[in-house]
């Protein structure tokens, strides 16, 4: 009898990037006119330096992935915003900054979408959960004492977002239009016109960010985490 062939695997890499503090003249100038307009408009130096920094090692991670120079990348917009490589063979890819930090995940294979957060009080938590999200998500969180209603809830709110991002619909994608358990990891009910075949993953970095990932397959992914120090690497991706 001849055995099923077994399923490959997605691959992803996912990199955690430390943003540095400042920027210089060789990352604002591989962005392109749109990314350096939506920079300038920035009004708080640290937000500009972190969007900077980011699209920056965005722009090299993918260029070292497809063999093409960063500043010749033409990454173009869907019809609801998600960002696409514009390039035969090009990876799919995803982006989320918070604080001194990025997340940059790569799929050959399947859409995907990444959320990080820095931990932070979120005085509002219940009433966001109890007014936005599913019902099954509410019955979930909102029983639990306040210190795993916290954890919860962070573990929750970027697994939603990553799904979000994957999905590329925004807002079009209402929170309450799916459902995820942020426990076991597992999605249990997905949005209208949006596959129910995903992988999720949860990770904490460095013990103040909540990341998480969602992969549009059915099949096993597996992930491979890579470092980057924009403080220290002055080569970033390459």
């Amino acid at each position: 009898m001849t055995r099923p062939a077994p399923h490959t695997p997605d691959r992803v890499t996912c990199w955690h990037v430390h943003l540095p503090k400042d920027v210089g003249a060789q990352d604002y100038e591989i962005l392109d006119a749109a990314e350096k307009t939506r920079a300038d408009a920035l009004p708080e130096p640290a937000r500009r330096v972190q969007y900077i920094a980011a699209h920056a090692a965005l722009r090299r991670i993918l260029g070292a992935a497809i063999g093409a120079r960063p500043e010749q990348l033409s990454i173009q917009s869907e019809r609801h915003g998600r960002p696409v490589l514009a390039h035969q063979g090009a990876p799919h890819f995803s982006l989320s900054h918070s604080g001194e930090a990025a997340m940059i995940a790569l799929c050959p294979t399947a859409r995907l979408g990444v959320d990080l957060e820095q931990r932070r009080p979120r005085p509002k938590a219940r009433r966001l959960v109890e007014r936005l999200f599913a019902p099954a998500e509410r019955d979930l969180l909102l029983p639990l004492p306040a210190a795993a209603f916290d954890a919860g809830f962070s573990r929750l709110w970027v697994l939603k977002e990553a799904y979000i991002k994957a999905d590329g619909r925004g807002l079009a994608c209402p929170l309450a239009g799916f459902a995820i358990d942020p426990f076991a990891l597992r999605l249990l009910c997905s949005a209208p016109g949006f596959p129910s075949g995903v992988q999720l993953s949860y990770k904490e970095v460095c013990n103040n960010f909540d990341s998480a990932l969602v992969v549009c397959s059915t099949q096993p992914v597996k992930i491979e985490h890579r470092v980057l120090d924009m403080r220290v690497n002055m080569e970033r991706a390459a």
